[in-house]
C-alpha cells in the first residue's frame, strides 16, 4: 500500500463531503472533501500548502487555467482569488486534498537556522505556484496527517511535523517563494500589505499613489510586482474581490442585486450586472433567483 493511498484513507475518516475546508485537531491542518464533481466555484485562497491526495481539480489563476490531480501540490503566498472546479470525485472514491496554512514564525525560524540552503531559483514571484510533491514531501505531510488517528501526541509532535513539512517544501520545492514570505521586506511582503488593505477596503475607490505608499513602492514597481504576483493589476484584484463578496451576500439573500452592487462598490448598476456575468457566467439576478428556488425547494415538507 502506497503511501498516499494511506493518506487518502486517513483524510476519508476525518473528514465530510463539505466541499469546503474543514479545519481539523491539527493547528493550521485542513481537509478539502468533495464526493462528486463540482461547478466552477470562486473562492479566496489563503497563504497555504496543499497537497492533493485523490481527485482532480482545476484552478482558474487570473487568465490561466491549470488541472491537478494525485501527487500533485501547490503553494499559494498572498490572498487569492481563485476559481475551482473539482472534476474528478465519486461517493466511494472521492476527491481529497491535505492543507496546511502557513505559519510565518516558524518560516522564519526554518530560514535562519537551516544548514542546506534552498536554491533560490526554485519557485518564482507568482502567489500560486504549482508542482509534484516530492516523496519526502509526502512522507513528511503522512507523518502530520497520522496525528489526526492518535490526538494524544498532537501537542508534543504536531510542531516537529509541521516544521519538517515546511522545511522539505523550503528545500526541495519552493526555496525562493518560502524564503519570501519569511521576509518582511520581501517584495512579496510588501504586495502582501497593499493586498491586505484592498481586502479590508474592497468598497472603497483608491488612488494608485495611496496603494503604492502601503506598499512601501513606486507606482509603477508595485504595478509591476502586483501583476507578477496576483496575475492582476490592483485594480482588477479589487474587482475579484468586490464581484465574490457580491455573489457571498446573494447566496445569504441579506441584500437584493441592485443593493448588493452598492454594498461591494459599484455606483452603476449595468456595470456590476456587466463584470459578475463576466466572472461568473451569469447575471446577479439570476444567481439571485436560483438561491431562491433552491431555498424554497429545501423548506418543502417530505
Amino acid at each position: 500500500m502506497n503511501t498516499l493511498h494511506e493518506l487518502a484513507q486517513i483524510l476519508s475518516r476525518h473528514s465530510f463531503a463539505s466541499e469546503r475546508m474543514e479545519p481539523t485537531a491539527v493547528p493550521r491542518l485542513s481537509i478539502f472533501r468533495a464526493d462528486h464533481p463540482t461547478t466552477r466555484t470562486p473562492g479566496i485562497y489563503q497563504p497555504l500548502f496543499c497537497l492533493i491526495v485523490s481527485g482532480r481539480k482545476q484552478v482558474f489563476f487570473g487568465e490561466k487555467i491549470s488541472e491537478y490531480g494525485t501527487g500533485d501540490c501547490f503553494l499559494v503566498t498572498v490572498n487569492l482569488p481563485v476559481v475551482g472546479t473539482i472534476l474528478q470525485a465519486l461517493p466511494g472514491d472521492p476527491y481529497l486534498a491535505l492543507c496546511l496554512d502557513l505559519h510565518h514564525t516558524t518560516l522564519a525560524e526554518i530560514a535562519i537556522r537551516a544548514t542546506v540552503m534552498p536554491d533560490l531559483r526554485q519557485g518564482n514571484d507568482q502567489g500560486f505556484q504549482a508542482g509534484t510533491a516530492t516523496t519526502e514531501v509526502i512522507d513528511a505531510a503522512f507523518r502530520l496527517a497520522q496525528l489526526l488517528d492518535n490526538t494524544q501526541h498532537i501537542d508534543v509532535l504536531a510542531p516537529l511535523y509541521e516544521r519538517e513539512l515546511l522545511y522539505r517544501l523550503y528545500v526541495d520545492l519552493w526555496g525562493r517563494s518560502l524564503h519570501a514570505v519569511s521576509q518582511a521586506n520581501s517584495r512579496l511582503s510588501q504586495i502582501g500589505r497593499a493586498i491586505a488593505w484592498l481586502h479590508e477596503h474592497y468598497a472603497t475607490d483608491y488612488t494608485a499613489e495611496a496603494l503604492a505608499r502601503i506598499a512601501g513602492m513606486s507606482v509603477s514597481t508595485m504595478n509591476r510586482h502586483f501583476r507578477e504576483i496576483t496575475a492582476l493589476s490592483p485594480l482588477e484584484y479589487q474587482k475579484r474581490i468586490r464581484l465574490q463578496e457580491a455573489r457571498r451576500l446573494l447566496a445569504s439573500q441579506v441584500t437584493d442585486v441592485s443593493g448588493t452592487g452598492y454594498a461591494v462598490g459599484y455606483s452603476s448598476p449595468s456595470q456590476f450586472n456587466r463584470e459578475y456575468r463576466r466572472l461568473f457566467g451569469e447575471s446577479p439576478g439570476r444567481h439571485a433567483s436560483q438561491v431562491r428556488s433552491t431555498k424554497e425547494q429545501m423548506q418543502q415538507p417530505a
